[in-house]
Parts: C-alpha cells; structure tokens; sequence
C-alpha cells in the first residue's frame, strides 16, 4: 500500500490533485487489482445495508441473553416528543446506533465498521446525514471511502480490535472513521478530517473492552452511541477551526502504545472492569 499513515494519504492528494476518498481507492484499485469503480460500489451496497439495518430495526427483538433489544425504540419514543435536550440531528444519531448495535446482538445483518461491536458508530451519522441533508448515495459512499482510509491506517499503526487494543481499537476506531467522513462531508479539506480524527481518538484512548458475560452486548451497544456522539463533537470543533496539538499520526502512535500497554484483564477477556462486577458476575452465571 503506498500510505502508511493519514499524512502519506494527504500527500498523494495534494501529489496528484485527488480528494480524500479519491486516493484511498486508487490505492485500494492498485493493491487488489479491481477497477476503482468495482470497490466505489461495492462500498454503496454496504451503506444500502446499513439503511436496511436501520429501517427493519425490530423493537420486539431481544438478544438471547435478554440484555439487549428495545432500547432503540425507547429513544425513538423519546425523541418524537421533541425534548429540547439535543438538537434532531444528535438525538437520531443517538437512536440509530443504538438501534444498529442491538440488531447486532440479536443476530440480524449488519456491516462491521469497522468491527461488528462497533457497527452502529458509521451508519448512525451517515444515515442521518443523508436524511436531513439530502444528500445522495455517491456522495455518502466517498464519506465511507474516506473513512475506510483512515480505518486501514489505524489497524496498520495501532489495532481495530477489542482483544489486542481495548474498546478504543473498536468503538476509538469507528468513531475516528466517522468523525473524518463527517468533517469532508461538511468541508473536504483534509487539514479538518485529520484533526477531526485526531481529536476523536484522543477522547477514546485508554477505553477498556470488558463485556460482561463475553458478549458484545453489555456495555458495546451504550459504547456505540458515545462514539457516535464523540465522532460528531470532533467533527464539530475541526469544522469550526479547532486543531489537535498532537498531529494525527503520533495520537495513533499514542493509541498502539496504549493498547500494548493495557493489561489482558481489559482487552475483551471478561475477567476485569464492569465483566467482573457483582451484577455481572450473577448474569454470566444465570446465562451459563
């Protein structure tokens, strides 16, 4: 791959005059050897999935430990009352990601992004997006590709996974992804989405995986909604001129560092922090 880091990807944007999600899938196009318009529509039927996800949202549905499902519609029912709390934007994002982790748990299809426990962080946003700002698929789908390129310099220079770097390799990452997608949405100056990337992990870093019972349930669906808010609070301040002290490739630098450092009882073992709790101790019993 010819980027290594979120600067390798700007320079070969500012090299050969591309966007973002441009560069990411010329480089994707080289290394796999498809036609760069194959895996543009390929990432469009991911997003149609996601939609799916969301719409055929089964309220009745629980998990089959009985610890999750429901709740989405719980904030939907809260949400149409027009609590003045959050703006519409920031309450249906909340909703959906909920809504999209709890189809995760209760074994419906969902598109990992870029972990299943992390599912609903992407889609909520950009769903939403695409709802209140009318925008059409193409142009969610170089949102995607934009965060699909921040995804693979993350797992390359740190981890997106639960059992080598913590919850911050899983949720740290969706939200990362997201918060980028968010800022070129709103912008495409790829100054905004690397400190809007930056600042996203920055929040995230040293968040621990400890699922009670082992499953991606308890706390990763609640997790998902954090880190969808997270995405859309550093897209946020990067928008509005805020910059990362620490540049985006020593904060994922940071992240690895973290998530080396982190003892096992934390990296998705269930054998420390809210897994080993007394409720939770009593659930993983009753469940075995």
């Amino acid at each position: 791959m010819a980027y290594g880091s979120m600067q390798d990807i700007v320079k070969l944007c500012d090299k050969n005059h591309l966007e973002f999600w441009q560069a990411v899938v010329k480089e994707q196009a080289k290394e796999t050897l498809e036609p760069e318009t194959a895996i543009f529509d390929r990432m469009k039927s991911m997003f149609s999935v996601m939609k799916l996800t969301v719409g055929n949202y089964d309220k009745h549905a629980k998990s089959s430990s009985g610890m999750a499902g429901g709740d989405g519609e719980k904030i939907h029912q809260y949400n149409q009352k027009g609590n003045p709390l959050l703006g519409p934007f920031l309450a249906e994002v909340i909703e959906n990601a909920v809504k999209t982790a709890e189809c995760n748990a209760c074994m419906k299809r969902i598109v990992a992004a870029p972990t299943a426990g992390s599912c609903g962080v992407i889609p909520s946003i950009l769903i939403v997006y695409q709802k209140q700002f009318q925008a059409d698929d193409d142009t969610i789908t170089k949102a995607l590709l934009v965060g699909a390129g921040i995804g693979s310099v993350i797992a390359e220079n740190a981890s997106i996974s639960g059992a080598k770097g913590g919850c911050q390799a899983e949720i740290g990452t969706a939200s990362a992804m997201a918060a980028g997608a968010l800022a070129y949405l709103e912008s495409q100056d790829n100054d905004k989405i690397l400190n809007a990337v930056a600042m996203a992990i920055k929040n995230m870093l040293g968040l621990v995986c400890d699922p009670v019972a082992g499953l991606v349930e308890v706390p990763c669906i609640k997790r998902n909604a954090a880190g969808a808010v997270n995405a859309v609070v550093s897209a946020y301040m990067a928008l509005a001129g805020v910059k990362s002290v620490i540049p985006v490739d020593e904060v994922i630098s940071a992240m690895d560092e973290i998530g080396r450092g982190l003892p096992s009882c934390f990296k998705e073992t269930s054998q420390g922090g809210l897994a080993v709790t007394p409720t939770a101790q009593s659930i993983s019993k009753s469940l075995k």
